[in-house]
């Protein structure tokens, strides 16, 4: 019962989020739409931003159902693509969270669920290639900003263009550029 409370409290915030502002959006607002009160929010959430993490949370679940891991041989196309898709997917959500005080959960999120398929694209091949795990997560963690900053970048102009487009501008500067950082990585050790 408590999870269904808190997933109609998150669809009511995702809906809301779609109009306006995280900022300008209220408990009040939040809980008429799905029909409780405020004590059951609050029983729930600190505040509306602790509302936020726990739906970025489940969102996590879903966007690992939604985009399956990329192939081994994949130089992060397909983490971009995917990133794309669920961008332009939730546009008025993630734009009107992107102008708020909500940004900062909004990024942490997207870090979170780029490097889980940089992992899996990577793991694989740092092995192949004797980089240990601290290599492993020192190039995710540098991809996973390098990728959702330029996509934040994308959302504050608006989201122009298409998926495919953004993927053809990243191509180029990938290529190989794993596999390359990877070998380099094993062979300073």
């Amino acid at each position: 019962m408590a999870q269904m409370t808190k997933s109609a409290l998150a669809q009511s915030l995702k809906q809301l989020m779609a109009d306006k502002t995280l900022d300008k959006i209220t408990v009040k607002e939040i809980v008429a739409r799905c029909g409780v009160n405020r004590q059951t929010f609050y029983y729930h959430f600190r505040d509306i931003y602790d509302l936020l993490d726990w739906m970025f949370i489940n969102e996590g679940n879903e966007f690992s159902r939604a985009y399956p891991n990329a192939t081994v041989s994949d130089d992060g196309q397909t983490a971009v693509q995917n990133l794309c898709f669920y961008l332009l997917e939730n546009r008025e959500m993630i734009v009107n969270i992107y102008h708020s005080l909500g940004r900062e959960l909004l990024d942490r999120y997207l870090c979170r669920e780029i490097s889980k398929l940089l992992y899996a694209t990577l793991e694989k091949r740092a092995k192949d290639f004797g980089a240990t795990s601290d290599d492993l997560d020192f190039l995710i963690g540098f991809y996973k900003h390098a990728f959702v900053g330029h996509m934040l970048d994308w959302v504050q102009d608006g989201l122009p263009g298409s998926c495919n487009e953004i993927v053809l501008k990243f191509s180029p500067l990938l290529k190989g550029t794993f596999d390359s950082a990877l070998k380099r990585m094993a062979l300073s050790h």
